[in-house]
């Protein structure tokens, strides 16, 4: 009798261990914002005239009373970056969850592009959420909120790269959001 209560505690032990191994899909469903908000600067950025300037410069005033100015690119400046963090999380209203149908990946996925439904939108199946996509918003705007300075810097060395390259650089490697989660989540 004592011996069944022990083997069956150790079963329960090894179904827990076997449980919380797997990723917290909360881990998962913030990696997939992280993505999602690189691309939305990424788009946010790209939107705005390269070729607006903005003058900045230090508080510093010279032996002639006045301050030293230069003139920088607007687009994912700091000032930039600023504003579009303040709204970023809400274009997350327009996204749902999703599983790719191949990958079998956890995305969040934007559903109106251009006006219009989202073309890959065949390439996933929907995952039916009970906060209504509500995480969608609040994971982002945690991320913005803890990881403020670091999406500043970020854009600000790394204007010129790609999303993917920013999703693999910020998401991995400077947030660790998604370090640890495997892509068939």
């Amino acid at each position: 009798m004592a011996s069944s209560g022990f083997h069956l505690l150790l079963l329960l032990l090894g179904a827990s261990a076997v449980l919380t191994s797997k990723t917290p899909k909360s881990k998962v469903v913030k990696c997939a914002v992280c993505h999602s908000l690189m691309t939305e600067l990424h788009s946010s950025i790209s939107q705005v005239d390269p070729r607006k300037k903005i003058d900045v410069g230090s508080y510093r005033i010279d032996a002639d009373g006045k301050q030293k100015l230069s003139s920088v690119k607007y687009a994912g400046s700091e000032l930039h970056m600023m504003e579009l963090l303040e709204s970023v999380c809400e274009s997350m209203k327009d996204y749902a969850q999703a599983r790719h149908k191949e990958t079998g990946r956890l995305e969040a996925i934007k559903l109106v592009v251009d006006g219009g439904m989202n073309p890959r939108f065949g390439e996933y199946e929907m995952v039916q959420d009970p906060d209504l996509n509500k995480g969608l918003e609040f994971h982002c705007n945690t991320l913005v909120e803890e990881f403020e300075d670091e999406l500043v810097a970020h854009f600000r060395e790394n204007a010129e790269t790609d999303v993917e390259d920013s999703q693999e650089t910020f998401c991995y490697k400077v947030s660790n959001v998604c370090t640890g989660i495997k892509d068939e989540l």
